[in-house]
């Protein structure tokens, strides 16, 4: 089950306690000059979506209690099993235990879209009816493909999508963020009548970031109980974000690249990248000890905003070792803001994050079968000709950050090193949000983005659709991009 939720005031789709209501307030004329030109010709449905981790995940039973919430979690002041069976069948029926409800829009003062939303849900055209503003909930943890069927049918049941709505008002404008940035391209490549513009804001081809949680698992805020090794392997969409060249690892010495298949099982177990197929190999190098280490521990595990424009690239290749900034994001080290090769790396985490109970056997079987199902799925975001000959694909701007030092690759000693458990304590950077590297961040080859629709941002990942100036920028261009007939169809 996912969730499209309406404005605080309208009925919702599906039943739910109610979340926070957000206060209308009145737009000014200059502080957002360009999102707010974008929002008086804005009609029709908007469904604005979150990324990996970025719904909230409720109980199925009432009083339907909040199980997904990275403060509260985070805190240890409530416990939580986000583990998913193994077994296909476990994933279709989740929703009889966990359900989503809504975009999770903030983390205590850090706004992820909470803003953008009550601008939009203040606007006049919101206000008498012609512009219709939903939150868009998904389970994020289950399969790519089950989730691009759940949003299909959700925007199915959109107004514009009606049958008998004239083709150019047809379809929703989505704001994807991150994951939900791939979903909703593979929904394109399935129903591209559905959508009538797409706004992809960070939204990865590829993010090695996943690797650390999966071997590792990774804190929220002071926990490492909730997002195990074990957890992150049993979440389907850890694996969408798997890089399909094999990059991650080079050598340290010689930067020789030691590309390897993501998408083989047999490469997990030979490597060690997850303790639920196989242990990794102690460290070759002994880890720092002792109250230095305790500190950044401590401060590791508290959120951080994420920088601005205070770093600047020389070289968008250039190395760099830097801080994890993302509080909701997957961190490849896995420990917070603890500086690269200096206090508790990743190969003296060992205990409750990476304590394994699925049987072998079980866990090789679900590897290899989701692996496969994930190439696919990842197959089937490739640019289809006879959709974009036929101009079918909706207009398409792109919001990317490349002002934070973002993770590209991890440094080991030789091939061997990525067996080992400190694999991941020295990393190469790259421009990017933090999360997404800049050029990950781009279109798919094939796939096009308006004129002006490629709008650079210094935010940071977790909070890129705080740039309300960005976000209306490339609202305009694709409003103008439908204007000339982008996803009209041949004229």
């Amino acid at each position: 089950m996912s969730s499209l939720v309406a404005d605080p005031a309208a009925p919702r789709v599906v039943p739910q306690a109610e979340p926070a209501v957000l206060s209308q307030v009145t737009p000014t004329t200059d502080q957002f000059k360009f999102l707010n030109n974008a929002l008086n010709d804005l009609t029709g449905d908007v469904v604005i979506m979150g990324g990996y981790r970025g719904s909230i995940l409720r109980s199925a039973q009432p009083p339907h209690r909040q199980l997904w919430i990275p403060v509260k979690v985070g805190l240890n002041l409530r416990k939580v099993d986000l583990e998913v069976g193994l077994k296909p069948e476990d994933e279709e029926k989740m929703h009889e235990s966990i359900i989503p409800s809504g975009m999770l829009t903030h983390i205590g003062p850090i706004d992820i879209s909470r803003r953008l939303i009550k601008k939009l849900r203040a606007c006049e055209n919101a206000r008498n009816g012609k512009l219709r503003v939903w939150e868009y909930g998904y389970d994020w943890r289950l399969s790519p493909h089950l989730l691009s069927r759940k949003l299909i049918s959700a925007l199915e049941n959109l107004p514009s999508n009606r049958k008998g709505t004239p083709l150019q008002d047809s379809g929703a404008l989505i704001i994807a963020h991150s994951l939900g940035g791939l979903i909703t391209r593979h929904v394109i490549n399935q129903r591209p009548e559905l959508v009538s513009g797409v706004l992809y804001a960070g939204v990865p081809q590829h993010c090695v970031n996943i690797l650390g949680p999966l071997r590792n698992g990774d804190e929220v805020l002071l926990s490492s109980k909730v997002l195990t090794a074990q957890v992150n392997f049993t979440i389907r969409t850890s694996f969408a974000l798997l890089p399909e060249d094999g990059s991650c690892f080079l050598d340290k010495t010689t930067k020789e690249a030691y590309p390897v298949n993501f998408f083989d099982a047999n490469t997990w177990i030979e490597n060690r990248l997850s303790p639920c197929v196989a242990a990794p190999l102690p460290p070759l190098s002994k880890t720092t000890s002792g109250l230095g280490s305790l500190v950044e521990a401590v401060s590791g595990g508290l959120p951080k905003l994420p920088l601005r424009a205070t770093w600047k690239l020389q070289d968008a290749a250039e190395e760099k070792d830097g801080d994890s900034l993302d509080p909701i994001e997957p961190r490849m080290n896995g420990h917070g803001n603890a500086a690269i090769g200096k206090g508790p790396s990743s190969s003296s985490s060992w205990s409750v994050s990476t304590v394994c109970t699925l049987p072998r056997d079980e866990a090789i079987a679900y590897l290899r079968r989701t692996l496969a199902e994930t190439l696919k799925f990842k197959q089937e975001l490739v640019v289809r000709p006879e959709l974009r000959e036929t101009n079918a694909y909706p207009p398409i701007a792109v919001l990317y950050g490349k002002t934070v030092p973002t993770v590209y690759g991890a440094k080991v000693d030789g091939r061997e090193g990525i067996k080992r458990a400190d694999a991941y304590d020295r990393l190469a950077f790259a421009s990017g949000d933090g999360v997404c590297l800049a050029r990950a961040a781009m279109v798919p080859e094939g796939y096009e983005t308006v004129p002006n629709g490629r709008i650079s941002s210094d935010r940071g990942h977790v909070n890129l659709l705080g740039d309300l100036e960005g976000v209306g920028r490339a609202i305009k261009a694709i409003q103008a991009g439908r204007r000339r007939g982008i996803g009209l169809g041949k004229k």
